[in-house]
């Protein structure tokens, strides 16, 4: 089990509570999971108290041991219930604490009102977008694991085409890659922070099942296998001439690479050809465009105005009124990070972030035709995190 060293937590820690103080808050009170393993190294039930001026106190309701064990902080307490953690915090700060954040994004209204009993005098202030921000930049410590899912990646898709043959099921295909990911070491699922909101760690989308959107903020769902879960694979066997989409999340130690590459039987139809070369256009043009200090909503805008200058734009990014605004998503911990890549976005790039950047064309009865890349945002410009090379793979049946 590799552990957070201390010094990355204290260098998290020591970032949020710069921006609690510039908030005037006293402190924050931490729940949802992946913000746990952010700041505290682990993810076990509870809450992470990080006052505005000194070391956080990670309380835990289960599993103690655990947290112990994961955790490099020095301060881990068990936690009975709310009238405890209040007890706890009011002890530790030794003041009283009129003003904490909290994760209004993600925090049940019950909890919330449970904490409202329990510190009557406070007033709670949502931090949720504050918290994003602050995972948004990467650190050198974070960034390998990025590179180390980007060679498992690789290696995993030198192994898909010999899984595509005509007649196959989708579903199969998905469970040979999954079954290889997980021989790999994959966690063996995706997080995402938005409310209600799921995905499987790889989608294989066949023909016409790549026209297929879902409840999922994506163009590319699937149609899966019911309507108790509408997305991926389904049924569908595989057939010669269609794109086969293959959308996947390759994760090392928590850190999440989403990629999507497009393989066929035998040649793809002239206009889907066509329409997967403008695709890695609109790559190109954005990423030479991209660097720090670049609004993230030019990006769209230019992707966009690409696709309908070559009169796809009915077919970018879904089609017509299940398109999806945006272009490109943050990565990290969870696979729906900032910065996003829309036209309403007021995120500006910055070294430290890491994005997907998902050109995709979807066109009814036929499917999708893209890629989806991994980036880096270096003080120059912008770095290919992805090793997969970019090309459509065509299979001989």
């Amino acid at each position: 089990m590799q552990l957070t060293p201390l010094e990355e937590l204290k260098r998290r820690v020591q970032v949020l509570q710069f921006r609690l103080r510039q908030e005037d808050l006293d402190g924050a009170l931490l729940t949802e999971k992946m913000d746990l393993y952010y700041f505290a190294g682990s993810m076990q039930q509870g809450f992470l108290f990080v006052p505005a001026d000194k070391e956080p106190l990670f309380m835990v309701k289960r599993n103690l041991n655990r947290a112990k064990q994961e955790s490099t902080w020095e301060k881990v307490l068990p936690l009975q219930n709310f009238k405890q953690l209040a007890e706890y915090v009011k002890d530790y700060a030794c003041r009283d604490l009129n003003r904490l954040g909290l994760e209004l994004d993600i925090l049940p209204v019950n909890q919330y009102q449970r904490l409202q009993e329990q510190f009557p005098s406070a007033t709670f202030k949502d931090i949720s977008n504050l918290i994003k921000e602050i995972r948004m930049i990467k650190s050198d410590y974070e960034i390998a694991f990025f590179r180390k899912a980007a060679e498992i990646s690789l290696q995993v898709n030198r192994r898909i085409p010999e899984l595509l043959k005509v007649g196959k099921p989708e579903i199969q295909v998905a469970a040979q890659i999954e079954s290889i990911f997980r021989n790999m070491g994959h966690q063996g699922l995706i997080r995402m922070r938005a409310f209600n909101t799921e995905m499987s760690y790889v989608h294989v989308f066949s023909g016409e099942n790549g026209f297929y959107s879902s409840f999922l903020d994506t163009c590319t769902a699937g149609r899966g296998l019911t309507a108790a879960c509408p997305q991926g694979a389904g049924w569908k066997p595989l057939a010669p001439h269609e794109p086969i989409g293959i959308d996947y999340g390759t994760i090392y130690e928590g850190y999440i690479l989403d990629e999507t590459r497009l393989f066929s039987l035998g040649p793809l139809p002239p206009e889907l050809e066509e329409a997967f070369l403008i695709a890695r256009q609109i790559q190109e043009q954005v990423i030479a465009r991209a660097a720090p200090g670049v609004f993230c909503a030019d990006l769209y805008h230019l992707a966009l105005e690409t696709a309908v200058s070559r009169g796809l734009g009915d077919y970018f990014m879904g089609y017509r009124e299940a398109q999806v605004k945006f272009i490109g998503h943050g990565l990290g911990l969870d696979i729906d990070e900032y910065p996003v890549l829309s036209p309403g976005s007021k995120h500006v790039l910055q070294p430290g972030m890491v994005f997907a950047l998902e050109p995709k064309f979807i066109f009814p009865g036929k499917g999708m035709a893209g890629l989806e890349n991994v980036w880096l945002v270096t003080e120059k410009g912008v770095e290919k995190i992805t090793l997969i090379p970019d090309e459509a793979v065509i299979v001989s049946y």
